[in-house]
């Protein structure tokens, strides 16, 4: 598991609105990237690290689009202790996966880094640490964590790609890795998985050795019924059934890029248009696109300076489809189209309209509000509606500043929140969790610095 590289010191979070943050809400956003503090009132676990050290983590959620976020502290360590802020690795059900770490003088490597699975409860949260997987390595974004329900019991598993064919081929075996909290004393196991009928070809052509390359990890279906999807942006999901004994791929093709796109084919970091992530009903599996519509784009001849810049500036011109397809998979099933919405047709409620003047456009009639296209992307798709929240550049401070959140079906502007403006979240920082259904009520007050 890969640590992002970050700065030693860890701020305090910024207060929820008052009236957010106990407003019941069945799944949150939240920051993966945790603060230094202390809740001692309500939802905080505690266990111990590798190194001996006391730890203790608790959560604050809040209704979105306002972004939740987490604390980690340890009355053993100073505030320079934490080498890299915690990070959440994943989320399923009342479970979250993250790390610490545990070394002061190695920022980055894996090896010297805590995994703890946070269990929230009203009453009785837990804090397990992990046995840690080396010498096996696997980055963040290969991990997934599956809530099993029964005696509390939970499963983690990684899938990484092995090298190409000595032909220069790509490869269809991946390393599959895994964990059992009831099979605790056999660690991490590992075990070659192949990939019977590639797919992805038909849809996005291969244009290098490399067939698949993760970048988020989905949960399919709930218990001992529960898969995983490891999702490449790009091209598709590998799912695979990791519980069994003889776990297997399936190869499931997403839509082809959306003509303004396919310029941008594997050439930029995918979460910047797209996203996906499966209801909370887990019977359906949703997806969405954001198409530049930008008549002048940078060309992939360009220089890669060039072309990130390019893409992480606010797009004028834009609009977005979603996409379904149900639970369990059928591989040969195609995927569905849901709503298409473009930025021209979002029309901002007065009350958001008066409170955020910056979201103004050229319309400037009260009565006529639309939204302006100072996009930054970053789509993250609602677990119970047809709402999508994008990052925004709303007050022109040089970084993503502001969370929306439109109504995709109604075309509206639903709703927004600021983000901490001492932090960039111009890269993507936040996933979705349902951890908010199963905390205390009373989250205590927040005594972080």
């Amino acid at each position: 598991m890969a640590a992002a590289s970050s700065s030693s010191t860890v701020p305090s979070p910024t207060p929820h609105p008052e009236g957010d943050v106990h407003d019941a809400t069945n799944w949150v956003l939240l920051d993966v990237l945790g603060y230094k503090g202390d809740y001692p009132k309500a939802n905080f676990a505690g266990s111990t690290t590798s190194t001996g050290e006391s730890i203790q983590v608790s959560f604050h959620t809040a209704r979105p689009p306002e972004v939740s976020h987490f604390c980690v502290y340890s009355p053993d360590l100073t505030p320079a202790g934490f080498a890299v802020p915690p990070k959440v690795i994943s989320a399923d059900s009342d479970l979250i996966l993250f790390r610490v770490s545990v070394c002061r003088r190695i920022r980055v490597t894996p090896r010297y880094c805590d995994y703890f699975v946070y269990r929230a409860h009203p009453r009785n949260p837990s804090l397990d640490l992990l046995p840690h997987p080396y010498p096996n390595s696997f980055r963040d974004r290969d991990v997934a964590l599956l809530s099993l329900g029964d005696d509390n019991e939970y499963a983690v598993a990684a899938l990484t790609r092995r090298y190409p064919d000595e032909d220069g081929m790509p490869n269809k075996e991946f390393n599959l890795y895994r964990y059992r909290s009831s099979k605790a004393p056999e660690g991490w196991t590992s075990k070659v998985v192949s990939l019977a009928e590639p797919l992805m070809d038909k849809v996005c052509p291969l244009d290098s050795a490399l067939y698949h390359d993760t970048t988020k990890v989905i949960i399919l279906g709930r218990g001992a019924l529960g898969m995983v999807g490891w999702v490449d942006l790009w091209r598709g999901i590998l799912v695979c059934n990791v519980l069994q004994q003889n776990p297997m791929l399936v190869d499931i093709p997403l839509p082809k890029p959306a003509k303004g796109n396919q310029i941008f084919y594997r050439k930029f970091c995918p979460h910047i248009i797209r996203d996906i992530t499966v209801n909370l009903l887990k019977d359906s599996i949703k997806y969405i696109e954001i198409e530049s519509l930008q008549t002048k784009v940078v060309g992939p001849d360009q220089p890669p300076d060039v072309r990130q810049k390019q893409c992480r500036a606010p797009s004028r011109a834009w609009k977005a489809t979603t996409w379904s397809r149900p639970i369990p998979i059928v591989p040969c099933e195609e995927w569905r189209a849901g709503c298409t919405f473009d930025v021209g047709n979002i029309s901002i409620d007065p009350m958001h309209f008066e409170l955020l003047p910056r979201l103004r456009g050229t319309n400037d009639n009260p009565a006529e509000p639309v939204l302006p296209a100072h996009l930054i992307g970053f789509p993250t798709i609602s677990m119970d509606d047809d709402v999508v929240y994008l990052l925004y550049n709303a007050y022109c401070t040089g970084q993503t500043d502001v969370v929306i959140a439109v109504d995709m079906r109604n075309q509206t502007l639903q709703g927004f929140a600021k983000l901490d403006a001492r932090r960039d979240f111009t890269l993507m920082r936040n996933c979705t969790s349902e951890i908010s259904k199963y905390l205390s009520k009373d989250e205590g007050t927040p005594e972080a610095s």
